[in-house]
């Protein structure tokens, strides 16, 4: 499966490991499945090193317009640390994470070490 989600209820905390192939209605169902479970809350890691995939700009248009929608009906999220790989790859998914996340207010971190994002999750700023 291209996007495998687990979660931890004692931290609060799910990951979202994402594979080559993937689409953004995935990733969209799996944001549909936090709000089923009543984890909007939880703070989130969305691991996409690894993933050459790369959406179209229409693609993250639709997934931030879904995220304004989410917001409406569940208020702030948990914080969000995104994980990519030091490649142009990389950059262009960091570039795509930022920007949705200051669409939708959503306080958002990316990362290329993973104890670095777990660090800043378990410390969020003040």
């Amino acid at each position: 499966m291209p996007v495998v989600t687990s979660r931890d209820d004692t931290r609060r905390l799910l990951t979202v490991k994402v594979s080559d192939p993937w689409s953004v209605e995935e990733l969209a169902v799996s944001i549909d499945r936090q709000l089923a479970e009543n984890t909007w809350k939880y703070d989130t890691i969305y691991d996409l090193r690894g993933s050459s995939h790369m959406p179209t700009e229409p693609d993250i248009l639709w997934l931030v317009k879904q995220g304004d929608q989410y917001l409406a009906l569940r208020g702030q999220r948990g914080l969000v640390a995104v994980l990519i790989d030091r490649t142009e790859q990389g950059k262009r998914h960091q570039q795509y994470a930022e920007y949705a996340g200051t669409k939708n207010k959503v306080m958002l971190r990316v990362f290329d070490d993973e104890s670095a994002a777990r660090a800043w999750l378990d410390s969020p700023p003040q």
